[in-house]
């Protein structure tokens, strides 16, 4: 028959990870309470031991501070605000500091040298404020105090010394700095009067100002000239005539002649009008040939000669005027030209002399504001401290030895130990406690999960299931298991099965047993075999005569036959093991048994085999190819993940059919077995 492998059943049924997790963990307190208890021990003993070998130390205090007239200021200039606090604790601990104060304490004490090993200083700020608390232990408590005492001055010391040096050093750096200042100024100073002596600056800038007043007066005659040209080109016009006789205005550029022709030419047109008005007037009255009216014509005609004589003139005599001052013009052009050209010239030079006059400047101030910086320093140097005494060290006392601290810490230390040692006992047990941890270990099915029921266990044993059983949920487990057998997928014929586990002790042969029953009690014809022939005790447990048995059949002493006896039902037969020997795997190779096998299917409808533990010999997987399918017990909270994997591997190397596994005595406190909670359920009312 075919190996058959079931998909793994639904997770949901071995409980939450985590809850699973909490119930090892108190099965592993529970069984293992003596090592927190022998852990905590240890270590309250530890401590004591450490209390009582301490030997006893004297303690005295110191106090430095901030002094009141230092600013924040100064403190950041010379340490930096944001590690102020740590830097002076550190330099306390320093073994600079305690170089000094070694030397210190051997100037004053010589005798007492040997005791400066002995004492240890430690240091510390008190929150929020500016004080320092210097802390010393040793064994000599006049030692200690005169110990700290010389610490404290040493790191005074040690500060003065910093301090004045970062001042010399602050000091020759602003000097350095004022010296080169002053360089740059002089360098700029000299450059600038070296260019003002050789362009002649005060005279550049008088001509620059009277060629810039110069221009002014050309650009604006040249202005007025222009627009005296474009009046004269405007009256040049054909039909335009300067006609103005009152205007005065004489330019240099004036048109000689204009304003007397302007006259003449309105008291022509007058007299043109009054003569073209009469003539008009005489038309009505005379004719063209009357004497006085030609004389009219001919009058009229002498005015309109003259007016055009006047034009002419006129004309010439704007275009001259327009010419002459065109010419002026051009002059006035050329003599802006030429003082553009100057005014450009001393532009640059005037530039240039501006460029140094405004580093001179900057030079200026930049020496002004270093010289300020190195007189402000030398006025605050020296009149701050950083620190300064507050308290002297204070008379040694004897040092706490911490006894609440130390049973504390024994118990903690104890205590922790044990849980670690626990969780690593834990993580090393791979003993299965559910059907969630066989899920996660193995692929094969779980066909069957027998409940716990140890306090039903009398001398003689667990007590196998009986007629209205009172242990409802343990014969519901097995009714299950029954179930899982007949309706299991592509089994279509089992008529023979082995019952086995890993290892001894994991109660295969009562699961057998009362499989049987259950299978009997079901209607099947049932063979129930003990083939354990080491250690077998089906006849035990059902309290038969087991002096003959299988092992008799095998060796051919008697007729399988003559061995059977009825168990509690009468469909429900029983060969018990017979004589013990050592020679199983040799007998269950025999050539009889598969015959038995063929007897047997014919004679009932299911053989139940019980056999020996795979991994203590082999006469499970010798005789298990034989059968239609084997069932492995496995026993929570106590069969090895890893010896079970090494069973079922053994069975598969023999092509054994593994239909699946058997959880047994599981613990119904555990986290997903809620379904435990109501074994009165399944009671008969």
């Amino acid at each position: 028959m075919d190996k058959q492998k079931s998909t793994p059943p639904p997770t949901n049924e071995g409980g939450s990870t985590v809850g699973l997790r909490i119930y090892r963990y108190r099965a592993v307190i529970r069984k293992f309470w003596w090592v927190l208890l022998l852990c905590v021990s240890a270590g309250l003993l530890y401590e004591v031991f450490v209390i009582v070998t301490k030997p006893t130390r004297f303690v005295s205090v110191g106090k430095l501070t901030v002094s009141e007239n230092v600013s924040g200021e100064a403190g950041a200039s010379t340490i930096g605000i944001s590690s102020w606090y740590l830097t002076i604790v550190e330099t306390i601990k320093s073994p600079v500091v305690r170089e000094l104060a070694v030397k210190k304490i051997a100037v004053e004490r010589p005798n007492d040298a040997a005791l400066v090993e002995t004492v240890d200083i430690n240091a510390q700020n008190e929150p929020n404020t500016f004080f320092f608390d210097i802390t010393g232990t040793g064994t000599n408590p006049e030692f200690t105090r005169a110990f700290v005492t010389a610490t404290m001055d040493a790191f005074m010391q040690l500060r003065r010394e910093e301090k004045g040096q970062a001042q010399a050093s602050e000091m020759t750096k602003l000097q350095k700095q004022v010296d080169a200042e002053n360089e740059k100024l002089e360098t700029n100073r000299a450059l600038l009067n070296r260019f003002k002596e050789d362009s002649a600056v005060p005279f550049i800038e008088q001509q620059n100002e009277q060629i810039a007043n110069e221009l002014a007066e050309l650009r604006k005659a040249r202005g007025e000239l222009l627009q005296q040209v474009n009046m004269y080109k405007n009256l040049n016009q054909p039909g335009q005539l300067d006609v103005n006789p009152k205007s005065e205005k004489k330019g240099p550029g004036s048109a000689q002649g204009t304003d007397s022709i302007g006259s003449r030419w309105i008291d022509k047109q007058e007299q043109l009008a009054i003569k073209e008005a009469e003539i008009k007037e005489r038309a009505t009255v005379w004719k063209p040939a009357h004497p006085r009216f030609q004389q009219l014509e001919r009058e009229a005609a002498d005015l309109r000669l003259s007016l055009d004589v006047l034009k002419a003139q006129n004309d010439r005599n704007l275009d001259a005027a327009a010419r002459r001052l065109e010419a002026e013009i051009i002059t006035k052009d050329a003599a802006v030209a030429e003082l553009d050209a100057k005014a450009r010239d001393f532009s640059k030079i005037m530039a240039k002399y501006e460029t140094l006059k405004s580093a001179v400047n900057e030079a200026d101030t930049a020496y002004k504001t270093s010289r300020d910086a190195l007189d402000k320093f030398r006025l605050t140097s020296g009149t701050q401290e950083i620190l300064a005494l507050r308290q002297p060290a204070s008379v040694a006392v004897i040092e706490n030895k911490g006894i609440v601290r130390h049973i504390l810490t024994g118990l903690i230390g104890g205590f922790l130990l044990g849980l670690t040692i626990l969780f690593l006992l834990d993580r090393n047990d791979d003993r299965l406690a559910s059907s969630s941890e066989m899920i996660e270990q193995f692929n094969e099915a779980i066909v069957g999960q027998i409940p716990d029921v140890a306090s039903s266990r009398t001398q003689v044993g667990l007590p196998l299931l009986q007629e209205d059983d009172q242990r409802f949920m343990f014969a519901e487990a097995f009714r299950s298991l029954r179930s899982s057998l007949i309706f299991m997928p592509n089994q279509t014929e089992l008529k023979t099965l082995i019952v086995t586990s890993a290892i001894p002790n994991e109660g295969k042969s009562t699961i057998t047993s009362n499989l049987a029953i259950t299978m009997a009690n079901a209607g099947a014809r049932v063979l129930l075999v003990d083939a354990d022939l080491r250690r077998g005790d089906i006849a035990a447990l059902f309290d038969l005569d087991g002096r003959t048995g299988f092992s008799n059949v095998l060796r051919g002493e008697t007729e399988w036959k003559s061995c059977i006896q009825k168990g509690r039902k009468e469909n429900l037969h029983i060969i018990p093991r017979g004589p013990t020997t050592n020679q199983s795997g040799e007998l269950l190779l025999m050539p009889v048994l598969p015959k038995l096998l063929e007897e047997w299917k014919a004679a009932y409808d299911l053989v139940i085999f019980n056999t020996a533990p795979i991994l203590a010999t082999d006469d499970t997987p010798t005789v298990a190819p034989n059968f239609d399918g084997t069932l492995m017990v496995i026993r929570a909270s106590f069969t090895s993940a890893r010896l079970t994997r090494n069973a079922l591997n053994a069975l598969y190397q023999r092509q054994v059919n593994v239909l699946g596994l058997i959880l047994n005595c599981v613990d119904t406190e555990i986290p997903g077995y809620n379904y435990y909670q109501y074994p009165k359920y399944y009671a008969a009312q």
